[in-house]
């Protein structure tokens, strides 16, 4: 996917479509493993007021720790694959659902969610609920030193320090993967973030907030 040094505004086609102002100011991050959206979400909730967070990754990562297993990507792989064997008995992904009911429990204010990987999540949080949908991407390379670099620094994932670009990029030809491209395709902001340094990529986000009337504190 290609990216870009700055903010890109892109008006999705649910975003022209007039409809009720959600109570919830909700916005929904979407992108590529270590393309920055942790960055992302982690700036925006040290630096604007009131937001809450809601990862849809959470559920499977409680699991394996009730279970006592390693929280490695195999492990949480695995455990994602409990929304195929729900699926019959609740009629939707249940990760999704799961993080659905706590927006509708807790009503914050502000919110966000991260990080919506599969076609019915979008549906859910952008398009029926109205989510402001924010995509960040960075080159294939970058990914890669990144995944590799953060395997270094963690025994769970000690093993895909391993791996060779071409493993990567193996990994990331998934259909998941495919369906975040286009996820991120619609998103109403695309944040490229190609860089070393995080000042430019903490500029980008916030002209994006101050695009949608956010003040930082």
């Amino acid at each position: 996917m290609k990216s870009s040094k700055k903010v890109i505004h892109k008006i999705s086609r649910e975003g022209k479509r007039k409809k009720a102002r959600p109570e919830t100011r909700l916005m929904v991050v979407a992108g590529r493993k270590k393309s920055g959206k942790d960055v992302l979400v982690d700036y925006i909730m040290k630096n604007y007021r009131g937001f809450r967070h809601y990862r849809i990754a959470e559920a499977p990562v409680l699991i394996a720790k009730i279970l006592e297993l390693p929280p490695d990507r195999a492990t949480l792989h695995k455990l994602f694959e409990i929304n195929a064997l729900l699926r019959p008995v609740l009629g939707e992904s249940a990760y999704k659902r799961r993080v659905a009911i706590l927006l509708d429990r807790e009503k914050p204010k502000r919110a966000i969610v991260e990080a919506v990987r599969i076609k019915e999540e979008y549906e859910e949080f952008v398009v029926k609920r109205g989510g402001i949908l924010i995509g960040v991407v960075a080159d294939d390379q970058i990914r890669y030193a990144r995944a590799l670099k953060d395997a270094k620094n963690s025994r769970e994932k000690r093993d895909e320090g391993k791996m060779t670009f071409r493993q990567f990029m193996q990994k990331e030809n998934s259909p998941i993967e495919r369906d975040i491209d286009w996820i991120v395709s619609r998103a109403r902001f695309v944040l490229g973030n190609n860089y070393k340094n995080r000042t430019p990529f903490y500029r980008a986000i916030d002209a994006t907030m101050s695009a949608l009337g956010l003040k930082k504190l």
